[in-house]
């Protein structure tokens, strides 16, 4: 692994695990003139209800809200509804890998000291991520180093040469849709966006920058089928339909 030696502590019994939720997109493919993670779901906004279904599981401690700096008037407005004394709000950078990158630096000095043992990394446009599902990413990643959320995808296969299938239809349980949050022990992850940052490399998520870097074998839990990501405005239509449906409500600690 190509990273820095860093002096790491003894984990103490009080060791938390540490949220980051990333709020750095715009609301361009939804069709909003605002950032989408403020658009509103079931009175709260999009942003609101990761923040709060992350500090409602136990283990997860401080919460850091990563927004783009034009952003964070509206990211205080959100914080203001609830769990104020636990979201630190922090500018991001100007792409996913960077605005990670920025969390992790938040907490290094929290990582060093081996308070942060454990990082879970979600995105802002996936609002109705479940309790348990949180709750099994985190203990996965507590057991592994490295866990994802993912779900089958019986519906993808690889494409091969001359418009055939590489994939038969009957193997494609092997690929995967992987979700948010993605959880791995802190330092090394740490250590991973740093080398990462020193060689210019940029992943698609945190797995891909964790496979990268260190030798974590990343375990996969099952994901949930509403953990889907708001990117267009039907998106948002069927979030509202999921949360009027099962009568969510977001609550806050």
């Amino acid at each position: 692994m190509n990273s820095p030696h860093r002096h790491r502590s003894r984990r103490p019994r009080a060791a938390l695990a540490a949220g980051v939720v990333l709020a750095g997109g715009t609301g361009s493919r939804v069709g909003a003139e605002i950032n989408k993670a403020f658009l509103q779901l079931g009175g709260r906004a999009l942003a609101g209800w990761g923040l709060a279904t992350m500090g409602a599981v136990e283990g997860i401690g401080p919460l850091v809200f990563v927004v783009r700096p034009e952003d964070r008037a509206h990211a205080e407005a959100v914080v203001d509804r609830g769990l104020r004394q636990r979201v630190e709000v922090i500018g991001g950078g100007r792409t996913r890998q960077e605005s990670e990158l920025m969390a992790l630096r938040h907490l290094a000095d929290r990582i060093d000291a081996g308070a942060v043992h454990t990082v879970l990394i979600h995105d802002a446009a996936r609002p109705l991520v479940s309790r348990g599902l949180v709750a099994a990413v985190l203990h996965a990643a507590m057991e592994s180093g490295g866990a994802v959320p993912a779900l089958p995808a019986h519906d993808i296969a690889a494409a091969g040469p001359d418009a055939t299938l590489a994939l038969p239809p009957e193997r494609a349980h092997a690929l995967l849709r992987v979700q948010t949050p993605q959880g791995f022990r802190a330092d090394k992850i740490l250590d991973a966006y740093e080398a990462a940052a020193r060689d210019g490399f940029v992943g698609t998520d945190t797995a891909s920058c964790a496979q990268e870097y260190t030798d974590i074998e990343t375990t996969w839990v099952r994901g949930e089928e509403t953990n889907f990501k708001i990117t267009y405005a039907q998106d948002l239509l069927l979030a509202q339909d999921v949360v009027a449906a099962q009568r969510l409500v977001p609550r806050w600690g």
